[in-house]
């Protein structure tokens, strides 16, 4: 099939699926495409000038939103007739479109996230128990039902920093669950001395008040892109997005994974991403899971690596050869 006769619909969950999703525009913009994700102002600042629809995610603890999921799909799939539809997760987003295309005969690329180094997201390993071959972004050799195509992130040139700058920036991204636990173990270590910087923080949902941090719920992608640039280091949650982004800036950052026990999850089995401890053991990150633990961390905040590298290559010339007709 033709560049010119393909239609790409790109299918992705707010915050790093969606963010994994816009490093393959070397592949998308050779083609007619368009979005469908879920509203935020990460996803509505960056597709201003792109055909986007917006649907609510659904959650499988709340079967009906799938069901909701339905006629939405089949009136977008009626007007954009899709030839090929790529996905990065989640299922919360995709798992409707991935049926549609089941029935409608449209190829079904599914790139599992990069969060996952030992095993797969709950939506890739659905689709490999159906059958169904999925992309990965780490080998693995044993399973003949996934494709290996690397990490999907831009190459991307040195970045020029502002010497300037004298914050740490936080960062508990776009979940609706509260992480207090975070911001109250910083705003103590602001106050006994260890964290001796000025304190910037992305607090989402979490509604926190401090005399000795500047907090803020939401931005635009460009704007945190520029606050992890800039920043000495960064503390955040478990996160594929933001991890990444740290690593292309070469900004050192923190891994603080959120606990169920604390109500900093829906659900015991969600958030079982294992890319911060495959960071950690290479040495670009350090994870902690405690007031004590954090403080030692920044303590050796400079032994942490920087100059994680990126090259999305092998990923836009396999898909390439899917969307032109390989299997």
């Amino acid at each position: 099939m033709k560049a010119k006769e393909t239609k790409l619909a790109l299918i992705c969950t707010l915050g790093g699926h969606f963010e994994q999703m816009t490093n393959l525009s070397d592949l998308y913009n050779n083609y007619n495409h368009f979005w469908v994700t879920n509203k935020s102002n990460q996803t509505v600042n960056t597709l201003a000038n792109e055909k986007k629809y917006f649907v609510e995610a659904a959650h499988f603890k709340q079967p009906w939103t799938y069901v909701q999921h339905i006629p939405e799909f089949i009136k977008i799939f009626s007007r954009e007739k899709p030839t090929h539809i790529i996905s990065t997760g989640s299922g919360r987003t995709t798992f409707i479109p991935f049926i549609l295309a089941l029935l409608k005969g449209i190829r079904f690329i599914h790139i599992d996230t990069f969060s996952r180094v030992h095993g797969y997201s709950k939506f890739g390993s659905f689709l490999l128990k159906f059958g169904h071959q999925i992309c990965t972004q780490w080998e693995d050799p044993d399973n003949k039902k996934t494709v290996y195509i690397g990490p999907i992130f831009k190459k991307v040139p040195p970045v020029k920093k502002d010497p300037k700058s004298d914050y740490i920036f936080i960062t508990v991204g776009s979940r609706k669950e509260s992480f207090k636990r975070l911001l109250k173990a910083v705003e103590d270590l602001k106050k006994e001395g260890t964290i001796k910087e000025k304190i910037i923080v992305q607090a989402g949902h979490t509604k926190y008040t401090s005399d000795c941090m500047e907090i803020f719920d939401f931005c635009a992608p460009t704007r945190i892109d520029e606050l992890v640039r800039n920043a000495r280091y960064v503390i955040t949650q478990e996160s594929a997005g933001i991890g990444s982004i740290c690593l292309k800036n070469r900004t050192r950052f923190i891994v603080m994974p959120r606990d169920y026990k604390y109500g900093e999850l829906p659900t015991k089995s969600d958030m079982k991403e294992d890319l911060h401890l495959k960071l950690e053991e290479m040495g670009y990150t350090k994870v902690v899971t405690s007031f004590a633990e954090l403080q030692n961390a920044i303590n050796q905040i400079d032994t942490i690596k920087t100059g994680f590298e990126f090259d999305n290559q092998l990923a836009i010339t396999t898909l390439t050869g899917f969307l032109n007709g390989a299997s």
